[in-house]
């Protein structure tokens, strides 16, 4: 199985956030999403990240052992430092060569007009639109961003009858949807948090209420 041993040296290179950035790419991954499913590997065991399996096999404080396989397939075994993992979700400008899919091409693209269908999402979709029911809304969290700003999130999770997937709402939004509407989803971005598929509008998506849950017919398109 391939190693961390055989990655050619560049001046100034990381090898193992190299070998990660690698990995990303080939599996169709960005590095947020391959972060976070590293992270929930070291948490849980296992984590799945698109088609790529990933489980801890030796926890280290300074650095951990993980498996990567694809359907079933084992893949490769590799010895990581903990640093190289924490720059998956800043990186430095010298590496951003190495990961083309955090600029993400037109296939892994949809229309923001088109609509799909959330049991066929994967991960690194861009510009996904759909309609879906609100099936489950949990409670409103206080939470802080990196720059310190306090921010109010809740998670709803939508339904088209093809699949569930979560999506954040945050601030002045949160109260604006219910369980049981009918929402339209558009420019939407699919990424992965804590090892799970979830849904990010970020600055250009939007979440529309097509039909409140108090009508007298809802029916998810």
């Amino acid at each position: 199985m391939p190693a961390l041993g055989n990655q050619p040296r560049i001046r100034g290179q990381d090898r193992d956030l190299v070998y990660l950035l690698q990995l990303a790419r080939r599996h169709n991954l960005t590095a947020s999403t391959l972060h976070d499913s590293l992270q929930a590997a070291w948490r849980r065991g296992k984590a799945r990240c698109g088609e790529l399996l990933i489980e801890i096999r030796l926890r280290g404080e300074g650095s951990s052992t993980y498996m990567f396989s694809v359907k079933g397939q084992p893949l490769a075994q590799a010895n990581i430092q903990n640093d190289s993992i924490r720059k998956l979700t800043r990186l430095p400008e010298e590496f951003s060569h190495l990961l083309d899919d955090e600029k993400p091409s037109d296939s892994a693209k949809l229309d923001a007009g088109s609509k799909s269908a959330i049991g066929n999402l994967r991960y690194g979709l861009n510009a996904v639109s759909f309609k879906a029911q609100v099936v489950k809304k949990s409670e409103v969290r206080a939470v802080t961003s990196k720059d310190g700003t306090p921010l109010l999130v809740c998670d709803v999770t939508l339904s088209d009858g093809t699949g569930q997937i979560p999506l954040a709402v945050w601030n002045s939004q949160i109260g604006t949807i219910s369980e049981g509407d009918l929402v339209q989803v558009q420019n939407a971005w699919l990424r992965s948090f804590r090892g799970e598929r979830q849904l990010s509008l970020r600055k250009t998506g939007l979440l529309t209420v097509l039909e409140p849950a108090n009508s007298e017919h809802i029916t998810a398109a």
